[in-house]
């Protein structure tokens, strides 16, 4: 399961089926700028990171073993790049379908209330929905913006093995973000997925699908 962090930033993840790998990369599905701490728990293992994030576009900073990837994300390209700065690479990656699930319209047919997540206003919504990527069944908090403030339950890809996520984010700042927080640094070696994950320990899908 440690193979699903590397494609979120901290966020774990299942490999994509490359039938799915043509739907936009990013995660939320915010209208407003913002940043905040993250806290991702997928099948009992907690990766906790960083969230900077402008309408269509996402940074995602977390730490694996001795390496400290920066994750971008971005809805025009179906791929993730994943900057190591330590080793001076970027590699591109096919965004796991459980994560691309939390901007899915689908999700917000069922609300249960108002809430509020640790200090955000949201509504709270059932979650039992069949997409094209698998079948998601639990609980999401999204605020008014449309930030994914929380959300408990599992994921069934199509390839049948479930997985249990846990999202939750936490000391929220509204407002624009620097726009090179999102760009990729010049002079960096490009790397096949395959050949980064060992250094790393983990498994990762490469965007060559």
């Amino acid at each position: 399961m440690r193979n699903l962090l590397l494609a979120l930033l901290g966020v774990v993840l299942l490999l994509l089926p490359p039938a799915v790998a043509a739907s936009a990369a990013t995660l939320c599905d915010a209208q407003i700028g913002f940043s905040a701490d993250r806290a991702l728990v997928v099948d009992g293992h907690t990766y906790v990171g960083k969230i900077w994030a402008m309408p269509g576009e996402e940074r995602h900073e977390q730490t694996i073993a001795a390496f400290h990837p920066v994750f971008l994300l971005h809805t025009d390209n179906p791929l993730g790049a994943a900057v190591v700065p330590e080793l001076k690479t970027i590699v591109e990656f096919v965004m796991p379908a459980e994560l691309r699930m939390l901007g899915k319209p689908e999700l917000k047919k069922h609300p249960l209330g108002e809430d509020t997540v640790n200090g955000v206003a949201t509504t709270k919504y059932a979650i039992d929905e069949t997409v094209p990527e698998g079948h998601a069944q639990g609980t999401l908090w999204l605020s008014r913006d449309g930030i994914p403030m929380k959300l408990a339950g599992t994921f069934v890809g199509m390839k049948g093995k479930p997985a249990t996520v846990r999202w939750e984010l936490s000391h929220v700042k509204l407002g624009p973000q620097p726009a090179a927080l999102f760009e990729a640094p010049h002079g960096f070696s490009k790397l096949p997925a395959e050949a980064l994950a060992p250094l790393l320990g983990l498994k990762l899908k490469s965007g060559k699908g």
